[in-house]
C-alpha cells in the first residue's frame, strides 16, 4: 500500500473518507479474528492456525497503512476544515491499535505466534508524534490567527469609537451652525421687512413729494390768474373813469 497524494479537496474528502472505512473494516475484522481464536481453542489445526496467522499479518499491515494515511491527511492544507473527523479517526484508530496489540500478545502466548512486538508501536508512536507536533503547530497557528483576529477587532473598535466621537463632533457643529443659521434667517426676514418697509415709505414720500408739486403749481396757477383778473380789473376800471375826468 502506498501513501496518498492528495490533489485537491475533493480527493483529500475521498480519502478520508476511504480511512473511515478502513477503520471499520479493521474492527470487523478484529472480531473475525477474535472468533478465529476462539475456533483454535476448541480445534487448531495447521491450516487454520496459518490462516489465523496471515489475518494477523494483513492487520498489521492495514494499521501501517492507515498510520501513513492519516499522518499524510493530517498535514495537507485542506485538513483545517476537516479538523474534528482527523480527531475522531484518530482516536478510533489508536483504540484499534491497542486492542489489536492485545490480541497479539495472546496470539504469542497461545498459538506461538512471532511478531516484533515494537513493530507497531514504533511506527504509531513516530507518527503520534508527527501528529501531536501537526497538531501543536496548528493550536499555535490557531491561536496566532486568534491573537490577530482580537488585535484587528480591538483596532476597529477604536476606529469605530473615533468614528463615533466624530460623528458626535460633526453633530455638535452641524447644532452650533445650524443655530447661527437660524439667526441669520430670522436677520434676512428682519431686513427683508425693514426693505420692504422702506420701500414702502419711499413711496409714499414720493406719492406726497408729487401731490405737494402739484398743489404748488395750482396753487401758483390761481395766484397768477388772480394778478391778472386784478390788473384786468384794474385797468377796465381806470378807463371807465377817465372820460368822467375830462368833462
Amino acid at each position: 500500500m502506498t501513501c496518498p497524494v492528495i490533489a485537491d479537496k475533493v480527493d483529500f474528502q475521498r480519502h478520508l473518507n476511504g480511512c473511515e472505512r478502513l477503520i471499520n473494516d479493521l474492527s470487523k475484522s478484529i472480531q473475525a479474528i477474535e472468533k478465529l481464536a476462539q475456533k483454535l481453542l476448541i480445534n487448531r489445526t495447521p491450516s487454520e492456525q496459518e490462516t489465523y496467522f496471515n489475518e494477523l499479518n494483513n492487520i498489521t499491515s492495514q494499521l501501517e497503512h492507515l498510520y501513513s494515511s492519516i499522518s499524510t491527511l493530517d498535514q495537507s492544507s485542506y485538513a483545517v476544515n476537516s479538523r474534528k473527523r482527523l480527531d475522531v479517526i484518530k482516536s478510533n484508530l489508536e483504540k484499534t491499535r491497542i486492542k489489536f496489540e492485545q490480541i497479539q500478545q495472546y496470539a504469542r502466548i497461545a498459538f506461538g505466534y512471532y511478531y516484533e512486538p515494537n513493530q507497531i508501536e514504533s511506527i504509531s508512536s513516530e507518527q503520534l508524534m508527527k501528529l501531536i507536533e501537526k497538531s501543536t503547530y496548528d493550536e499555535q497557528m490557531e491561536l496566532n490567527l486568534i491573537n490577530q483576529r482580537t488585535i484587528t477587532v480591538s483596532t476597529l473598535e477604536d476606529d469605530l469609537t473615533d468614528l463615533r466621537e466624530t460623528f458626535i463632533d460633526i453633530g455638535n457643529i452641524i447644532h452650533q451652525q445650524g443655530t447661527t443659521i437660524n439667526a441669520i434667517e430670522q436677520s434676512l426676514t428682519v431686513a427683508d421687512e425693514m426693505v420692504y418697509t422702506a420701500k414702502e415709505e419711499i413711496k409714499t414720500t414720493v406719492n406726497n413729494k408729487k401731490r405737494s408739486n402739484r398743489i404748488k403749481w395750482i396753487l401758483l396757477a390761481i395766484v397768477i390768474i388772480t394778478c391778472l383778473l386784478l390788473i384786468i380789473i384794474i385797468y377796465f376800471s381806470l378807463k371807465l373813469a377817465s372820460p368822467f375826468r375830462i368833462k
